[in-house]
Parts: C-alpha cells; structure tokens; sequence
C-alpha cells in the first residue's frame, strides 16, 4: 500500500505555514510583496473536499491576484527588468561571447514568461511546472514561438528578435487591458544597434498608481520572486517576507 503524508493544523497555522501571515486579518503591501506564486497556489490550488465554515474558501478569494495597484507596480518592475539586461545579450555576442549571450537570452526567456503570468493575472508556479502552466495561459502560443527562438537563435540578431516579437504580443495584451497605450515594446537602445523596452511602458503603469504606500515603493524590485531565485528564500515565508521589508 503506498504511504501517504498527512498534516493535521487549523486553517490559519496552514496559512502562515506557506504565506508567512494570516490574509483574514489584513494583507499589507510587503505581504502580496512576499508572495511567491508557488506559496500561493500551495493554499488556492487543488481539490477542497471539507469546508463547512468557508474559512478556506474566503482565503482563496482573497489571494485570487493582486490589489491592481501591487499588480501595476509588478508589471512595471518586469518591464524594467527586462530593459537591464536585454541590450547585454547583444553586447555580450558582439565581443564573441555566444556562452554569455546565450545566458542573458535564457534569463531574459524567463523573465518574459513571468510577465505573461502577470498580465494574464495568473500565479506562476516553481520552475518544475513552469513551462507547462506557461502553456496553458491565453496567447501563450504566440509568445511561446517566439520565446523558443529567441532560445534556439543561433545569432544575437536572432535572439533579439525572438524577444522582441513575444514582448510585442504581451504588450498588445497588456494594452488590451487598459493599462497602457504604448504601440511599441522596444525602442533602439540610444545610438546602439541593440534594442530595450520603451520607458514609457513602465511609466504608465506607475503613473496609474494610485495607492501611497505602493507609489513609494522602491522602482524595480518588485515582488519577492522578481527579486531572487534562490530556492532557500522563495519556500521559506520568514525569509521572503525578511527580503522585502529590507
């Protein structure tokens, strides 16, 4: 017979056992900040077979996404993210590192997935499903095309272009929604032959901001999962929660 492992805790030790705070008192912007997408799908995800009072049920209408405030600043902080980096993959192949160029492209692969979760108000889940609940998100076809040659692009124009044809899909999704009104995701970076997302972007998702406490929040760090990858962070709710309040 296989052996099964069964936890026994009230419903709120199982909350702050996986979010690292009780969302049935208040949620505060660190809290949606130390939220990683696994930690919440651990609590809103899979079957509820017993629920009498409707604690558990209160608690996933809760955390079905965030405040649209928290969701713009994440948004913005992808864009960003994304702006670092993307013109060092072409720089990187044009003084012959391919290895390096590759990198950036894979990290850049990734970063652009999880802006497709956030547009699409979907919690990302751990790199082991990943990719699979990727595909499942509406237009992930598109971008997914484009995401897998920008990987297999053998050149740094190849890549950049990969990036740029699923970041100009995300955008007409983002837009779609109201949130912004830009028509071009990238724009040549200053006088180079390399390109980066349009500042404007981010900008209007932070000008819609309305939220004091979120307007002030650091530019570009965002949540605690565009901050690190570092699995003893990400599962550890003290530890992420520690990450963003610094």
């Amino acid at each position: 017979m296989p052996r099964h492992h069964i936890d026994v805790s009230s419903v709120t030790d199982f909350l702050i056992a996986h979010l690292g705070f009780d969302p049935c008192a208040r949620i505060g912007v660190h809290d949606w900040l130390s939220l990683s997408g696994q930690a919440v799908l651990e609590v809103t995800a899979g079957p509820v077979f017993v629920d009498q009072a409707g604690e558990l049920e209160s608690v996933r209408r809760l955390l079905e996404w965030y405040p649209d405030d928290i969701w713009r600043y994440a948004l913005a902080c992808d864009w960003d993210r994304i702006g670092q980096e993307l013109p060092l993959m072409g720089r990187a192949a044009d003084v012959g590192d391919e290895t390096g160029s590759r990198i950036i492209a894979a990290r850049l692969a990734q970063i652009v997935l999880h802006l497709a979760f956030l547009i699409e108000r979907r919690w990302a889940p751990h790199a082991k499903w990943f990719g699979s609940a990727f595909a499942r998100l509406p237009g992930a076809s598109e971008v997914g095309k484009a995401i897998d040659a920008a990987l297999a692009g053998t050149g740094a124009a190849g890549r950049q272009q990969g990036i740029a044809d699923a970041l100009q899909a995300l955008l007409g999704r983002q837009n779609a929604l109201g949130l912004t009104g830009v028509t071009t995701a990238l724009i040549p970076f200053w006088d180079r032959p390399y390109l980066h997302p349009d500042p404007a972007i981010a900008a209007e998702l932070l000008d819609g901001i309305a939220d004091s406490e979120v307007r002030q929040l650091p530019r570009g760090r965002g949540s605690i999962e565009q901050r690190t990858g570092n699995v003893d962070v990400l599962v550890n709710p003290a530890a992420r929660r520690a990450a963003v309040v610094a």
